[in-house]
């Protein structure tokens, strides 16, 4: 997975219009709400394999630039 796979990613899992980047988070996109992240989690871990569900410090990632960090730091982001 790479970065813009993962903002279209979450733009689908939370069913917005509004473009996602580095810069959103549940404060700014109105559609991360608690239900639109564990939709998120959900796909996420789909799309990599279950390896994103041992990682803890993912459950509360609420923008795109700390799971961007927690990917990269767990070597699931090229």
């Amino acid at each position: 997975m790479n970065k813009k796979e993962l903002f279209l990613l979450i733009k689908q899992s939370l069913k917005t219009k509004k473009k996602i980047d580095v810069n959103s988070n549940s404060k700014n996109v109105s559609e991360w709400d608690s239900v639109g992240h564990l939709i998120l989690l959900s796909k996420l871990d789909q799309k990599l394999k279950g390896a994103t569900s041992r990682l803890k410090e993912i459950a509360t990632a609420n923008s795109a630039k700390k799971i961007l960090s927690i990917l990269k730091k767990n070597k699931l982001l090229k």
